[in-house]
């Protein structure tokens, strides 16, 4: 069941009303393959009945490439360690923490780790997409903001706020709490 509605989540890209709890055992569960070739421990600390009406087949993709992000980046050479995800209401928002206790990152680094096509793996299969896209999901699908802290052996931990419902307007979703603006229209004159 889990692998099914990871997959239809996916597949669509549409608002759907989902327990946050439920969905994120479901995505780690469809990840364990790729959790049992690395020696990470995964903790959740989600309360129950948190829910969102988003879309979770981006929900879905953020978490995922965390995922790897951090089996990649954050635990080299099959080095031992725990990934944490929380998640809290937060006003109209949800704040959900995805932190692992890994290697970090130096400022340099931290300081570009959205930027497209950076990467620390250049040459070993890193394509240096995997956070710009999760960024681009969170702040533009989503209409939320995402922060990172890390440090050189502190771990990394990245801070994504995300509206807990996404509300119809016209043929578009938006965010409640964005302000929908009507562009005015112009006409060009011949010169």
């Amino acid at each position: 069941q889990s692998f099914k509605q990871v997959a239809v989540d996916r597949s669509q890209a549409e608002v759907r009303q989902f327990d946050l709890s439920e969905a994120t055992d479901q995505i780690v569960a469809s990840l364990r393959p790729v959790l049992k070739k690395a020696p990470v421990a995964v903790e959740i600390d989600i309360p129950p009945d948190l829910v969102l009406s988003t879309y979770a087949g981006a929900y879905g993709q953020i978490l995922t490439n965390l995922f790897l992000n951090a089996v990649s980046h954050a635990f080299p050479g099959e080095r031992p360690g725990r990934i944490f995800i929380s998640a809290r209401p937060y006003g109209d928002n949800v704040e959900i923490v995805f932190s692992d206790d890994g290697v970090g990152m130096t400022a340099d680094v931290k300081k570009q780790a959205f930027d497209p096509f950076f990467t620390t793996r250049r040459g070993e299969g890193g394509t240096g997409l995997g956070l710009h896209i999760i960024y681009n999901l969170v702040t533009q699908q989503l209409g939320g903001s995402m922060t990172l802290e890390s440090g050189p052996g502190q771990g990394a931990a990245f801070r994504i706020i995300i509206p807990c419902a996404m509300m119809r307007a016209g043929s578009a979703t938006v965010p409640p709490s964005r302000e929908t603006r009507q562009w005015p229209t112009t006409t060009m004159s011949s010169i």
